[in-house]
């Protein structure tokens, strides 16, 4: 039998149209997180922690900020001096940068923390109204434990045989062990 339903024509090789739908996908979610980003800029309600969208953001303008500071540093050292400004230039800027780079990450990183430590408190608040509802319950369970015990063949039923214990062993008469 002939298969009724149209084929799909394969691009060809040298096509560009996924990588021009893989584009159009990424403008997409562009315009997307820009629209979010200026939605929850101006919330008033403050329902959701925005800081942990915009911390790379921060990241990256923040040390574009270092790198033009450093260059106007450079500038200032070879306007002192040829000698200073070599020194700021290859020793004193790279490590600087290096310096203020690591003490942003590590800052941005305790933010970062401590807003999702925030928002998982408020998960377990959640929870704790749950198990305050739950906790009503326990007491009916107890109750209904109290009414099986009155039963009489439930007793019966629901305990259960031990065996034995082993009896201990043989001992010599002088009282040693072997």
């Amino acid at each position: 039998m002939v298969d009724e339903q149209p084929q799909r024509p394969t691009p060809p090789e040298g096509d560009e149209a996924p990588q021009g739908e893989a584009v159009n996908e990424r403008l997409r979610r562009g315009w997307f997180w820009a629209w979010e980003y200026w939605r929850e800029l101006f919330n008033f309600r403050f329902d959701k922690y925005m800081i942990i969208q915009v911390i790379p953001g921060v990241y990256g303008v923040a040390l574009a900020a270092i790198v033009l500071g450093l260059l106007y540093l450079c500038v200032e050292a070879f306007m002192a001096s040829t000698w200073r400004g070599l020194f700021f230039l290859f020793i004193g800027g790279p490590l600087l940068f290096l310096f203020c780079a690591t003490l942003l990450r590590a800052l941005l990183e305790f933010y970062m923390v401590v807003f999702k430590i925030s928002a998982h408190v408020d998960q377990l608040a959640g929870l704790r109204d749950t198990v305050d509802r739950l906790s009503g319950i326990g007491d009916s369970v107890d109750e209904m434990v109290s009414v099986t015990r009155r039963i009489p063949f439930w007793r019966v039923l629901s305990s259960r045989r031990r065996p034995p214990p082993p009896p201990p062993p043989p001992r010599d008469g002088d009282g040693d062990r072997d």
